[in-house]
């Protein structure tokens, strides 16, 4: 019974995530075909696209909760599947049983956001510029609906105050939500891992701490470029040449970060495993 539970579960959340990953591809598609300039019939202004515009970013934003839910289904599924088990998957799944490390989770991943965004210029605070003096009515919402790559557009900046505004493109949205997510994940495993070992009064082996140091870099990819421009000497010419420069590295760190991120569990699940083993012998 409990084995037709967890697989129906798993089963369910595959088809959730899926419907959302599927629709966000299709959505993007076309309406990529509708704003690339050419001879097509199917092209049109660009003036004529703000409704289709707001449209795919409801779809983007379903999407994203139905790919969420999904993932929840099935993260679900393996702690029933696990529980009870040696498997790493099962260490990973348990320490989620209690409430208190998804709230961690959410807090980590919400800081992280917030932090990713103003690097990534999703936040955008301009104190030497104001909106008003360009002749922009601040609070007002401006949609650029053409024309570039699927997943650029449409674009829209929501100016806030005279000097903050919110950049919302797709892709980056959702680069951050992924990067925070599993940022968020793996604090809150490592909480959970630094609050067994202090229970069970284990001490860090050398090769742990190492492990440690790079858990901060996997779960700040963005902590990463900046120390790598402080070693290299970027930024003493100014903020806006190091940023320039280090905007290339920037995105190599984010793009391996989330390979790094989804095997990071694994690791720490070994570490936990190993602690409860060396505490049961």
């Amino acid at each position: 019974m409990n084995e037709k539970r967890w697989h129906a579960l798993r089963e369910s959340g595959f088809r959730i995530f899926f419907v959302g990953l599927f629709s966000l591809v299709i959505a993007f598609v076309i309406y990529s075909r509708f704003t690339t300039p050419s001879s097509d019939p199917l092209a049109v202004q660009a003036q004529q696209l703000n409704n289709l515009a707001y449209a795919i970013f409801a779809i983007t934003a379903a999407s994203m909760a139905s790919m969420l839910y999904g993932s929840y289904c099935i993260f679900r599924s393996e702690q029933m599947r696990t529980a009870g088990s040696n498997s790493p998957m099962s260490f990973i799944t348990g320490a989620f049983t209690n409430r208190n490390y998804w709230r961690i989770m959410a807090v980590a991943a919400i800081g992280y956001g917030i932090f990713f965004g103003f690097l990534s210029q999703i936040f955008v605070y301009r104190a030497d510029v104001s909106f008003t003096e360009k002749g922009l009515n601040v609070p007002s919402v401006d949609m650029t609906p053409c024309c570039a790559a699927p997943g650029y557009m449409p674009m829209l900046t929501v100016y806030i105050t005279d000097h903050f505004l919110i950049l919302v493109i797709p892709i980056n949205v959702m680069l951050a939500a992924i990067v925070s997510g599993l940022v968020g994940f793996n604090v809150a495993l490592s909480v959970f891992t630094y609050r067994l070992k202090k229970l069970l009064q284990v001490n860090t082996s050398i090769a742990g701490g190492v492990g440690a140091t790079c858990g901060l870099f996997v779960g700040c990819p963005t902590c990463a470029g900046s120390l790598f421009s402080a070693l290299i000497g970027i930024g003493v010419a100014g903020a806006g040449t190091s940023a320039s420069v280090l905007a290339p590295f920037q995105t190599l760190f984010i793009a391996v970060s989330i390979p790094a991120l989804v095997a990071a569990p694994f690791l720490i699940a070994r570490s936990i495993r190993s602690v409860s083993n060396r505490n049961l012998t």
